[in-house]
């Protein structure tokens, strides 16, 4: 996650802010899940894999309830006490362009892996895992980063800025 999407731990919230929180858990639960399914896809050259978890992001960009990543978390492992939530004020819009992002890369991935493009689906899958493990391992989502980035260029549709600090 980039530094615009951690506060500091002075920074007192306004009240906008305080209804603005994600629970950084979850999205650990779906980078973990997305990086541990495409490396399968790859091991098993399955395309089918790779559709899937595009789907299971695109659902996450979404905010569906349905989201496997959700249900997963929310149904499995936070109610066993496995992963335990970490909410913090943030906005959730970045990262969900981030799953979108994803979803995009692995649709596009799984196109040219069936279209006899193996090479460049599986780059793009490559790509995906890597940004994955770069969020997962160093807090650095470059998706956030991105919708920022677009924000300060004033791009419409992209109307959140960082939390103020």
């Amino acid at each position: 996650m980039p530094r615009e999407c951690i506060p500091e731990s002075s920074h007192i919230m306004t009240a906008s802010e305080a209804s603005r929180r994600v629970d950084q858990s979850g999205l650990k639960v779906g980078q973990a899940t997305t990086i541990i399914a495409l490396v399968i896809a790859f091991v098993l050259a399955s395309p089918l894999i790779v559709l899937l978890v595009g789907i299971a992001q695109l659902l996450g960009a979404l905010d569906s309830p349905y989201g496997p990543y959700r249900l997963l978390y929310q149904n499995v492992l936070k109610p066993r006490g496995i992963v335990k939530p970490n909410v913090i004020p943030d906005n959730p819009e970045p990262h969900r362009f981030a799953m979108l992002v994803g979803a995009i890369f692995n649709f596009a991935a799984t196109a040219f892996l069936l279209l006899g493009a193996p090479a460049v689906g599986w780059v793009l899958v490559w790509v995906v895992i890597v940004l994955a493990n770069l969020n997962f391992w160093l807090n650095f989502c470059a998706g956030c980063w991105m919708y920022y980035q677009a924000n300060k260029l004033g791009i419409p549709g992209f109307d959140r800025a960082p939390l103020a600090r």
